[in-house]
């Protein structure tokens, strides 16, 4: 099999796009090759080591398993007819997956290159066939949880313009009606991620009480002097 370095950096060619300010983004880089680390730690775990896997095919399959966004999103700033906002889950897979096989094309053997582009197709699937797919899709969903989602959703509010007390009520109203116990409950294949998702959550919840507390400057004594 192909070293996984050079492949690394094909993907940053490919999941390197411009942010709001005209420079380098790596968002998406940074996000697929910490998808990459975790999906190859977790096809390590006592849970899954009987399971027969391409480690290999794994590793390459997240680092180009959201490809297609720095396109899509290209796409929206440059053309005025183009309707990527509509496209479904389903297709920013196909795409990632075309594109995979078009960047890795002479790079990576036909038959493991093959296998790369099925995970892609089938991570997030209600039930995935293949190990890997479920490896990856943990691994995915794991960089949606704790201090990393909290950033990326961070992120997303900065570049919206949104005020601290908006982005706080925001995650107040998903633990109100039980958005985060439900993404747990549902969205992990394996229990090893499902453990790890929780104490993610649980370090999550704590920023972003602190961060409600300081925005309503509720950690501030109070007029009669007291605390």
């Amino acid at each position: 099999m192909p070293e996984i370095e050079p492949i690394i950096e094909i993907a940053r060619g490919v999941l390197t796009g411009r942010s709001p300010l005209g420079k380098d983004d790596t968002f998406l880089f940074d996000h697929s090759l910490r998808v990459m680390r975790v999906a190859d730690r977790l096809s390590l775990c006592a849970e899954v080591k009987t399971w027969r896997m391409d480690r290999f095919a794994l590793s390459v399959a997240a680092l180009f398993h959201q490809a297609a966004l720095v396109r899509l999103d290209e796409e929206r700033r440059t053309s005025t007819v183009y309707a990527a906002a509509t496209m479904s889950a389903e297709d920013v897979k196909s795409y990632s997956a075309e594109l995979a096989g078009d960047r890795l094309l002479g790079k990576v053997p036909a038959r493991p290159l093959e296998l790369v582009q099925d995970i892609i197709r089938h991570a997030h699937d209600a039930g995935p066939e293949t190990p890997e797919a479920q490896v990856l899709s943990d691994a995915d969903s794991l960089d949606d949880v704790g201090a990393l989602g909290v950033w990326r959703d961070l992120r997303r509010a900065v570049l919206d313009g949104r005020a601290v007390e908006e982005f706080t009520h925001a995650w107040a109203r998903r633990e109100q009606y039980g958005y985060w116990k439900t993404r747990v409950r549902d969205a992990f294949y394996l229990e090893t991620a499902r453990q790890l998702a929780e104490g993610r959550l649980a370090s999550a919840r704590a920023f972003m009480e602190q961060l409600a507390t300081e925005c309503n400057a509720a950690d501030l004594p109070s007029e009669e002097g007291g605390t």
